[in-house]
């Protein structure tokens, strides 16, 4: 089964809107003089939305990007980028916090403000805009094969107790708080 799961996370890849090759370049280095119009593909956490006729633009906390090309949170950023798509999206839709990955080209920048703070946000013309959906909530119960499994009573994940009830080996997991 580990063998399974470690083939299938090998072969995880980008949705196809976000697949294609781009420049090593970050938001943070784009700002310091790249050239413009490399391609790129970033992204991260939503935090203002500025629709308008004729295209939508988003101010975008940088993140890092997992292998699937999903924005990973982190308690860090790599600054803030400026992403442009050509139309309306909704802002209810494209809400603020929400995870986001753009691929486009890079084109100039936009001097932004975090209240008092003055910075140069790197702008992208993205002509893919993917919208992550979010994540269900943290399972209260501890996952994998770490120091809460074992015999005793325990959960089991799925429907039902399973072949061998809650007090036997088998597949569950005792609570984290045990």
């Amino acid at each position: 089964m580990l063998v399974l799961a470690a083939a299938v996370s090998g072969c995880a890849l980008p949705p196809a809107a976000l697949r294609g090759d781009f420049a090593p370049v970050t938001p943070a280095e784009a700002v310091r003089g790249v050239p413009a119009a490399q391609p790129v593909r970033w992204g991260g956490v939503i935090a203002e939305v500025r629709p308008s006729r004729e295209r939508t633009c988003f101010l975008v906390v940088d993140m890092p990007l997992d292998e699937i090309a999903r924005p990973v949170r982190v308690d860090r950023s790599g600054g803030r980028f400026l992403a442009c798509a050509q139309g309306f999206l909704d802002p209810e839709v494209y809400a603020p916090d929400r995870l986001l990955t753009v691929a486009g080209w890079l084109a100039s920048s936009s001097p932004e403000k975090v209240g008092d703070y003055a910075y140069e946000a790197p702008i992208v013309d993205a002509y893919s805009v993917y919208l992550w959906q979010p994540l269900p909530p943290a399972y209260p119960y501890a996952w994998g094969p770490g120091p809460y499994w074992g015999w005793g009573p325990g959960v089991w994940v799925g429907p039902g107790y399973g072949p061998w009830g809650p007090w036997g080996p088998g597949p569950w997991y005792r609570p984290w708080y045990w």
